[in-house]
């Protein structure tokens, strides 16, 4: 057996005792008994939805402001370089 193989199984061993016997069939039996209605359906689809976009948002934005910054940095820098080329000013 490989030892990679040995650790997996040794880290599968230690996960399954952590859980109580018939952990299971009880996840099983809880999620068939629990019934969803489609206007919960709907509401974890809009809340799903909408922290995606408040988090694509933020990523836009956030990105958007340090690519700013850092253009902004660089003509600010060749603006400065080319006064000092420019006599008489």
């Amino acid at each position: 057996m490989k030892p990679e193989s040995h650790a997996w199984t040794c880290l599968g061993d230690h996960a399954a005792s952590q859980l109580s016997a018939g952990f299971a069939e009880r996840a099983v039996r809880a999620s068939r008994t629990a019934a969803c209605t489609p206007m919960g359906q709907f509401f974890l689809s809009a809340t799903t939805t909408t922290i995606c976009v408040a988090a694509v948002m933020l990523f836009f934005f956030q990105t958007t402001r340090v690519e700013n910054n850092r253009n902004l940095a660089g003509w600010q820098e060749i603006a400065s370089a080319n006064d000092d080329l420019i006599p008489g000013q």
